[in-house]
């Protein structure tokens, strides 16, 4: 656990970074281009992100499941490497024939976002690039090379798209040139990504098929397909609010929606370092049958994303004033739905790893089914609430369908494995983010936002460092500030 903890916390100070950048992303974007033009990135990102979950058939899950028994030194791997990029090239293929023919589907849907369908081709193109980049991610992080992939992910793509942004607004380039230099930029990430495994030794483009020949090919197929639908369905919780709001409403919501969504996103920069590196540690647990192991990690994570999570929370909650302060006036309808889409992130951090779990078991197929019911639930919720309540109606979908599939895999971990990730250290992080609020919400609105947000965070940080301090509920914070002498 050791190892975790170590590379999740170099994940998470890099994510800081990612995440400062895009904070600045979100105060200067909104002044520098037009929410339409937000929604139509946004649209063609989540649209191609949809399309490539589905180009790889599963095999990313694949590998940080079955690299255990795929790992070879010798012979990098067995010639994994060169088995992806086929495997994606031939589902490239096949989903953008299939998206192709039915290209008149895809232009009507979008007919109230009407620049977004006018770039069809190239969200194909970006799909297939997005393809690679999540493949050859998941096996960084079957090699346990994490921080690259952070690095890639969470700083460069976004000093990229920064910097597009900066020479658009100045008219350096076209709406058009903007479009294809920010599939660039994930271009780019792509090449980057495959030229450090390269530097790793663990690309080679001859395939051992003998080996791959003598594997359980027809548990991996099943195991893989399943994924595909996981995956899906997992990546369809992200998107399809902004999708379907796309649909009902118009680029210009899009833009508003997206924005607030990447105000919460900071708070899921605690679950995204401890994930990259606990689920192939998961992975391996089970494969050893390691019950202990998972059961640790299980709760831990739970409890090292709560607490991280609740102190963002309450800091973004006392500060939600002063951000919509100095955004545009037509943002500030994206307020509600900042405060449920929030509240979803919480409960997602609160439930720990639980899909990591689930997926890396023998009973990894439930998993799939939890998801089914998700993607449905959110379906079903965006279709009935986005024409009543419009964005916040999203948010609300979102929310109804986070709670449900994360109580649907807590009972399941409960009664299949007999496991929980809730503690003492729970209640009292629980305890101490309500006392927060409460305080937060008795501050007179005739403050000034400047000053709530000054007094909300400074209030977070002392009162959660008090009881980190007697609960030892992050041990590693403790030590931190033991050797800089702030506490004994």
């Amino acid at each position: 656990m050791g190892e975790i903890k170590k590379q999740s916390i170099n994940n998470t100070f890099l994510s800081y970074i990612g995440a400062g950048i895009g904070f600045l992303i979100i105060f200067i974007q909104p002044h520098l281009i037009s929410s339409s033009d937000i929604g139509l990135l946004r649209l063609l990102y989540s649209f191609s992100w949809m399309a490539a979950i589905i180009m790889p058939f599963g095999f990313g899950n694949v590998i940080i499941k079955y690299f255990p028994k795929i790992k070879n030194d010798s012979n990098a791997h067995n010639g994994v490497f060169a088995l992806l990029l086929i495997i994606a090239s031939i589902g490239a293929f096949i989903i953008a024939a299939v998206l192709y023919v039915n290209k008149w589907f895809f232009i009507d849907y979008y007919k109230r976002s009407a620049e977004f369908p006018n770039y069809f081709n190239e969200a194909l193109l970006f799909a297939f690039i997005l393809s690679l980049v999540s493949l050859y991610t998941s096996y960084s992080i079957s090699l346990f090379k994490t921080t690259i992939t952070v690095f890639l992910t969470d700083i460069f793509t976004r000093l990229g798209q920064l910097y597009l942004i900066v020479i658009y607004h100045f008219g350096y380039i076209s709406k058009n040139s903007l479009v294809l230099a920010y599939i660039g930029v994930f271009l780019v990430q792509l090449i980057l990504l495959m030229f450090y495994l390269f530097k790793n030794n663990a690309v080679s483009f001859k395939i051992n098929w003998n080996f791959f020949k003598k594997l359980e090919q027809k548990e991996i197929l099943f195991f893989a397909l399943l994924m595909m639908v996981t995956a899906f369905s997992s990546l369809g919780i992200k998107f399809i609010d902004q999708l379907m709001i796309g649909h009902y409403l118009n680029e210009n919501l899009v833009g508003v929606y997206a924005t607030c969504v990447m105000i919460c996103a900071v708070m899921d920069i605690p679950f995204n370092g401890l994930e990259r590196i606990a689920q192939p540690k998961i992975a391996y647990a089970w494969s050893i049958n390691d019950v202990k192991e998972v059961s640790k990690i299980y709760e831990m994570s739970s409890r090292y994303m709560f607490f991280l999570g609740a102190v963002l929370f309450c800091v973004l909650w006392s500060s939600i004033d002063l951000i919509f302060l100095y955004l545009p006036a037509e943002y500030g309808q994206g307020k509600i739905a900042f405060y449920v889409v929030s509240c979803s992130t919480l409960v997602n951090l609160l439930t720990g790893v639980n899909s990591s779990v689930i997926l890396n078991s023998s009973k990894y197929y439930m998993a799939s089914l939890f998801l089914i019911v998700l993607i449905s639930v959110a379906y079903v919720g965006n279709s009935v609430l986005i024409k009543s309540f419009g964005i916040t109606g999203a948010a609300m979908s979102t929310f109804i369908a986070v709670v449900l599939f994360n109580f649907l895999k807590y009972l399941y971990i409960l009664i299949k494995f007999k496991m929980q990730p809730f503690s003492k250290h729970t209640l009292i992080i629980l305890a101490c983010m309500i006392i927060i609020l409460v305080i937060i919400s008795m501050i007179p609105s005739a403050i000034h936002p400047f000053l709530k947000s000054i007094i909300g965070s400074i209030l977070t940080l002392i009162l959660f460092a008090a009881i980190n301090y007697r609960s030892n509920t992050i041990f590693e914070i403790n030590k931190v500030l033991k050797r800089f002498k702030i506490i004994k």
